[in-house]
Order: C-alpha cells, then sequence, then structure tokens
C-alpha cells in the first residue's frame, strides 16, 4: 500500500544516518523499521512502534520504502539496514521466492487471532485494505449496483464510472461480473481460457469508464465532485468522504482485498528483535489501536474483541467476520512473472 508522501529515503538512511528514534533510554538493543513514511507512519508509530519498544524496552528506529528494489538494493549491495519492513503483499511473496527474506522465527512471534492465510514461513499479515464497489447516494439513493454484474449493467445503473488504472483487481474483477464465484476465480485465472474469458468481459465495460485513475486519493476526490458516479475503491476513504457530508454507500461484495505484511529481509542485522517486534505489532490490542486511528482491516481478528473498537467502528471494517466472507482475498503469486505483459495488454485495452 505505497503512500505518496516520503520523509526518509534509503540513501539518506545509509549515508546520513538520519532515523527517528523511539524508545526509552538504556534500551536493551535496537531495530529498524521501515514503511510508507507521511501520515500512515505517523499512525504506526503512535499505535504499534512506540508501544512496542516501551514493552520491550528496545529501541525502534525507523525509515521509509519505495517498496520492492528498495529491499533488493539493500541485498544486492550487501548492507542490509532494515530489521523490519512493511511490504505488499505481492512484494512479500516475490522476495520469498527470490530468497531475500529470512524465515519468521514462530517460537518468538505470537500468531493467536491471525488466520492462516495470512501466515506465511517468510511473512505475515499486518493490515489489509479492501476495494469495494462504491457510489454517490445523490445519484442511487440506497439502491446502487451491489455486485460486479451490477456494475457492468449499464442500463440498469446508467451512470460514470471508475475503475483502478492497473491490471491488479480488473481481471477478478471482469470474472466476478461474469458469475465466477470468487473461490474459482484464481483458479479460472490459471487457464488460457480464463484469461481470455477475463480479457473479452474486461473489453465490455472499457467504453463505459470515465475516469482509470491511479492513487487512492484521486479515486476519493472523483466520487467526491461527482466526476464519477460509482467508482472500485479503498473502502478506507468512503468514511472521509462522508465526514464531508456527501453520501456514499458501498459493498463488500465481490471486493477485493489485498494485505499489507511483514517480512525480515536477509541478512538483517538484528533478527531477535526484529521477531519480537513483529510480534508486538499483530497483537491483538494493538491492530486494534491502529485500525481505530485508521480504517483498514486488522489481521488479527482478536482485534474485534480487545475492548478498544465500539460495535459500530468494528462493523465498518474489511475483516470483520461478516464483511471478509463476500469477498475475493488476492493471490499474490498470480500476476508474478507475467505482470509486465498482462500490463502490456491492459494499457493497450483501456487506450483504445
Amino acid at each position: 500500500m505505497k503512500k505518496e508522501e516520503r520523509r526518509l529515503s534509503l540513501a539518506a538512511c545509509l549515508v546520513a544516518g538520519s532515523l527517528i528514534m523511539a524508545a526509552p533510554a538504556f534500551a536493551d538493543g535496537e531495530v529498524l523499521f521501515s514503511s510508507w513514511g507521511g501520515s500512515f507512519q505517523d499512525t504506526l508509530r503512535s499505535t504499534l512502534l512506540d508501544p512496542a519498544a516501551k514493552e520491550l524496552n528496545i529501541t525502534v528506529k525507523e525509515d521509509t520504502t519505495n517498496g520492492i528494489q528498495d529491499v533488493r538494493a539493500q541485498i544486492s549491495a550487501g548492507a542490509v539496514a532494515w530489521d523490519v519492513t512493511e511490504q505488499e503483499l505481492s512484494t512479500c511473496e516475490t522476495l520469498k521466492q527470490e530468497g531475500s527474506l529470512e524465515l519468521l522465527d514462530y517460537s518468538k512471534i505470537d500468531t493467536t487471532g491471525i488466520p492462516p492465510e495470512l501466515i506465511n514461513s517468510h511473512y505475515v499479515g499486518l493490515l489489509a485494505f479492501t476495494k469495494v464497489i462504491a457510489y454517490r447516494k445523490d445519484k442511487f439513493g440506497d439502491n446502487g449496483p451491489q455486485s460486479w454484474a451490477d456494475f457492468w449493467d449499464v442500463k440498469k445503473f446508467p451512470g460514470k464510472r471508475g475503475m483502478h488504472g492497473k491490471v491488479n483487481y480488473n481481471l477478478e474483477a471482469a470474472l466476478m461480473a461474469d458469475g465466477v464465484p470468487t473461490s474459482k476465480v484464481y483458479d479460472t485465472l490459471a487457464t488460457d481460457e480464463g484469461i481470455k474469458r477475463a480479457w473479452a468481459k474486461l473489453a465490455e465495460i472499457v467504453p463505459h469508464v470515465t475516469v482509470w485513475y491511479r492513487g487512492g486519493a484521486q479515486s476519493a476526490q472523483l466520487l467526491r465532485d461527482g466526476e464519477v458516479d460509482m467508482i472500485h475503491m479503498g473502502q478506507n476513504h468512503v468514511g472521509y468522504i462522508n465526514d464531508d457530508g456527501i453520501g456514499v454507500n458501498f459493498t463488500f461484495d465481490g471486493a477485493t482485498m489485498d494485505v499489507d505484511c511483514l517480512l525480515v529481509p536477509k541478512g538483517a542485522p538484528n533478527k531477535d528483535n526484529a521477531m519480537r517486534l513483529i510480534s508486538e505489532m499483530i497483537d491483538a490490542k494493538a491492530q486494534a489501536r491502529l485500525v481505530k486511528a485508521m480504517p483498514f482491516g486488522p489481521a488479527n481478528s482478536d482485534a474485534f474483541t480487545a475492548g478498544i473498537l465500539t460495535d459500530e467502528q468494528a462493523k465498518l471494517l474489511p475483516t470483520f467476520p461478516e464483511n471478509f466472507a463476500p469477498q475475493l482475498l488476492v493471490d499474490p503469486k498470480f500476476y508474478i512473472g507475467q505482470l509486465g505483459k498482462l500490463t502490456e495488454e491492459f494499457d493497450t485495452l483501456i487506450q483504445q
């Protein structure tokens, strides 16, 4: 979940050592954590990192990441600085397959409350973010599109549409619009016939898409300003739009859920503290503090019963059990090795 704000570059970290510290004096060792920077990382610090530093009596230093190339660069240079980094699920799986990650030590990491699908030998889920079908109530009232079949139905639901301008999530949406259940989407995409079916269905909606947006903030602005009537966008933005007095509804049916994970780069200098920090960050109460401040889905399902979230807050989050069931959890393995080819075909299609 890449953020547009950046505070420190990797080069600045390695050369100047300009690192932010958050820990008590006389700490028992240190750990260097990197995430997406900006207000997002500010929230991670206040809800996860500072409490973890106090609990573990370690110094938590910080850097920011721009994604997979930063991890690769450190490993290639033989100068691994980060002990723990937050990355997108596809990046975590790619780095694992490249042999670039340390095995996680689950004797030190408590995964109580973490669902099995978010526990991997080399990475573990931190938070979930979901793209939902959202629509303006001044256009549809409470009767907007409730599925991808509805989104594709331009006669029953006329209006301006917005979709994510990347191939990710769109092939999946096309198959769901064509009647493929969420449990069979990736099995279908694994076949040549399934891929062709997805492209054919996607081609049907392309002429009716007003905007192919690139960033989450842009998607929210499009819906807020009425430039689109319905859009596939991050659920976490919907509440902010409603707070502005603009009525927006959405559905979790057919939503595409992705995950940010925690990993330890191969050769991390403080592996033991890395494992301890990860354990604190996925603790139920820590997770509840995080999603109370930012409306993402906690990876730890016990966060909903940790006594921090109200029932109303919990029921709006994507990993709340009733909301989780109808969603598609993105398979990080699908795009590995073919993302470039699929992206090229997608860009050609939407530019026609």
